[in-house]
């Protein structure tokens, strides 16, 4: 009988180095786990970029999809379809100018401007500025958006009644200081001008709920209720609400189902909170109901 130990050996080899590329591979991906992260700190952490590119193709934004439906793929149609909600609850006609505080990659404002709208994009997030500039100079539209830095707390660039319709996808979650942002959409948008926010709220608070929001920088995630509120307080009228839930179950049901594993492991070794992205895609799925996905719509007396 060969003596197998040498197989033994190298089986444990093997075994160590594999081990070692994953703990390397974990070192890199995870976030600084930092108290209190930025939105830039969030967004340019390595495990944001890997995941926003590897299932969501940059586009950094929910699909929307048919009630029970079940597949989250093809992806990129889905989020297509969330582009066309949030454009058909603008309902500004074509020439209109927009103001889509938050851009990302550039991809909401390239659906809007091939549907005839005039975009501003701003946002905060300095690689995000570098991609969307790319991407509506490779989609052959920069006569119709223009892309600046911006942070939609501090809008003083831009003149009183300059914009048409402004919207948000799932970026007023970040805000520091809801009412101060609602109050400068307030002021840049014309009379008759439309809100549009494609945003989540929650109706049961936990500790594990804070942590994820903390990490994610959406501290002030508003609850339930909170959004008609602020919004009636800050002069906005006709306010709707279009809850989305269902329609996004599948996106977060892929993100639950992929990250369950990966996150039962990071939580025995103590480092969940530095992989915040799988966090928040668990947590969400194995909580569903506790939030809510919906698009609020106001108009500017």
């Amino acid at each position: 009988m060969s003596d197998s130990r040498p197989r033994r050996f190298r089986l444990r080899y093997v075994a160590a180095v594999l081990a070692l590329f994953a703990a390397v591979i974990m070192g890199l991906v995870a976030s600084n786990g930092a108290e209190s992260p930025s939105v830039e700190d969030y967004y340019s952490s390595f495990e944001s970029r890997l995941g926003y590119w590897l299932l969501l193709g940059n586009t950094r934004h929910c699909g929307l999809y048919k009630k029970g439906q079940l597949s989250p793929f093809p992806i990129s149609r889905a989020q297509r379809a969330m582009e066309e909600k949030l454009y058909t609850r603008l309902g500004l006609k074509e020439g209109a100018r927009i103001l889509d505080a938050g851009a990302g990659s550039g991809y909401v404002a390239i659906y809007m401007a091939r549907k005839g709208l005039n975009v501003q994009a701003i946002d905060v997030t300095p690689h995000h500025l570098v991609d969307a500039q790319k991407n509506v100079r490779e989609n052959g539209l920069t006569e119709k958006i223009a892309v600046d830095y911006g942070d939609y707390h501090n809008l003083t660039t831009f003149n009183d009644e300059s914009f048409d319709g402004i919207y948000t996808m799932e970026t007023f979650v970040h805000a520091d200081d809801p009412v101060k942002v609602l109050n400068n959409f307030y002021r840049l948008l014309k009379p008759g001008g439309v809100l549009v926010l494609h945003e989540a709220d929650f109706n049961r608070n936990s500790q594990r709920l804070q942590e994820v929001l903390r990490l994610s920088h959406c501290g002030n995630t508003l609850e339930e209720g909170e959004y008609r509120k602020l919004a009636e307080e800050v002069g906005f009228k006709d306010f709707t609400l279009e809850d989305l839930t269902d329609e996004v179950l599948p996106m977060w049901r892929l993100f639950g189902v992929v990250g369950y594993v990966p996150y039962q492991l990071f939580k025995l070794l103590g480092i969940a909170h530095r992989f915040t992205n799988v966090m928040a895609g668990v947590e969400a799925w194995l909580n569903w109901g506790d939030g809510r996905y919906i698009s609020v719509r106001v108009v500017k007396p």
